[in-house]
């Protein structure tokens, strides 16, 4: 059965989640009450609402109840968050993860219900910090928890590796995903190498993935 999911908001945020998810196998939903932003939205999925989710009685006639996951997307009108959180989580949507600009909201929103709570401006900045620190990460994703997901580029000065001689998981807690190797992206198993110029998605700690990253960089 596909998972209904309903996106509240439809500015930049929320409509790259929108646009995202419709790539996906699931039923999407996405409510604002502009007008123009709903039929921008109207381009990725079918299912897209006029209305103003600060209203209890809009949100009802929409079934909201009944959504497995609800997005609050609004990111700085925190009265339009606060709100739809409350009506929502009275409503009793299984799970519900809301935006926030500022980080002083975040606490204030999980003891009104929310299940999880982010803040894109925070993760941006963790992900900045983290490839100014370490000059071949490409990109950084946090999962929380210290856990991320990094993606590294290889030198050209790097001598070819045989995975399983690497032992990433054992030797250094992460796992190594997927490689990208020109055009091509596979996920690597032990008998394949690690060679110059590749790109590598690796998962685990933070600190974790650094000791790996110079073991194969410096």
């Amino acid at each position: 059965m596909k998972k209904t999911i309903a996106v509240f908001g439809l500015g930049q945020f929320g409509m790259s989640i929108v646009e995202e998810l419709s790539k996906h196998d699931a039923d999407v939903m996405a409510i604002d009450k502009d007008e123009n932003k709903v039929k921008i939205a109207s381009r990725f999925i079918p299912t897209v609402f006029i209305a103003d989710s600060t209203d209890e009685k809009a949100l009802r006639e929409l079934d909201m109840q009944h959504v497995d996951h609800a997005i609050v997307a609004y990111g700085n009108n925190i009265q339009a968050t606060i709100l739809t959180t409350v009506i929502l989580v009275e409503m009793g949507v299984k799970h519900l993860t809301v935006r926030v600009d500022n980080e002083y909201y975040i606490p204030v929103l999980k003891k009104l219900g929310a299940h999880e709570v982010i803040s894109p401006q925070r993760m941006a900045g963790l992900g900045l910090a983290n490839r100014l620190e370490n000059e071949s990460f490409v990109d950084y994703y946090s999962l929380g928890d210290n856990f991320s997901v990094v993606k590294v580029s290889i030198n050209k000065d790097f001598e070819h590796r045989l995975i399983s001689e690497l032992n990433p998981r054992n030797t250094y807690g992460v796992n190594l995903i997927l490689i990208t190797r020109k055009t091509k992206t596979f996920a690597p198993k032990a008998n394949d190498y690690i060679e110059p110029n590749d790109i590598i998605f690796v998962v685990g700690q933070t600190k974790d993935i650094e000791k790996f990253n110079k073991a194969l960089n410096y």
